[in-house]
């Protein structure tokens, strides 16, 4: 009972990792408001909740927009009177190169993956540092570290959530702490147009030959969120299989330096 009467707002807690992350934090003892725009997976995610005898509560919002988010705390506080944990944790983007997305892919892929944690910090840190301490964690990516092809506005706001995750640490301490996971390929509603064949192919770019379970992420939150961590503030916790940390040979170049250095030996 790692989060035993503590408060947790999760977002994106329809499905994937946030979900798994609120059934996680139910089950460590703690109150969640599951928080989504998918009105029906937030519901089945409380459900689930509940079948195990954990605490929570859905609020439909869009978190992409300042009243909602106003509205998604109000509701929190007034129902729990508190406010310990907040994993802000929701996503949305269009793929595309620069010239490729328009205005409002752009806008809104920042509104939902960048300027909703500022939101939900503006709103929900007041009620965290009255409480006296708390635990603020945003699900950030691979993607703010390491360049990949199509993903320009994604990429801009997960480098963003980075710098945006040490500039609250900075501005909270010692009373709140603020880290960022970094997800590696992780197997989400996201994925649902990817055929399992290139499933299988991300998986063997990753030195663990597998590709993430929202529950890996899910863990990282839990360490994140719990006494476990109290020493973290202002960190990058990369959960990726290695992916972001080794770059692997091609087998016909290392077959290449191999012969090379046994000419040259």
């Amino acid at each position: 009972m790692l989060l035993k009467e503590k408060v947790a707002l999760v977002t994106g807690a329809a499905s994937g990792i946030g979900r798994s992350t609120a059934q996680l934090f139910a089950k460590e003892g703690a109150r969640v408001a599951v928080v989504d725009i998918d009105e029906s997976g937030g519901k089945e995610t409380v459900e689930i909740i509940r079948k195990t005898q954990g605490e929570a509560v859905f609020i439909s919002a869009d978190i992409g927009k300042m009243s909602s988010v106003k509205e998604v705390v109000e509701i929190v506080l007034d129902r729990y009177k508190c406010l310990d944990i907040v994993h802000s944790n929701a996503a949305r983007y269009t793929m595309g190169e620069a010239t490729e997305i328009n205005e409002e892919n752009w806008d809104r892929t920042l509104d939902v993956c960048l300027k909703a944690t500022w939101m939900i910090a503006h709103c929900a840190l007041p009620a965290m540092k009255s409480r006296g301490g708390g635990s603020f964690i945003t699900t950030g990516s691979v993607h703010a570290i390491r360049g990949y092809r199509k993903y320009c506005a994604y990429q801009a706001a997960k480098g963003g959530l980075l710098a945006l995750t040490r500039s609250l640490a900075a501005d909270y301490a010692p009373t709140i702490r603020v880290n960022t996971i970094l997800p590696g390929a992780v197997v989400t509603g996201l994925w649902a147009g990817i055929p399992d064949d290139e499933r299988s192919k991300i998986a063997q770019l990753c030195p663990l030959k597998r590709n993430g379970k929202p529950k890996d992420i899910a863990q990282a939150a839990l360490f994140l969120a719990s006494d476990m961590s109290s020493y973290m503030t202002g960190s990058s916790l990369v959960v990726d299989g290695g992916v972001s940390s080794i770059s692997y040979m091609p087998k016909w170049m290392e077959n290449s330096l191999c012969e090379s250095m046994k000419q040259t030996n």
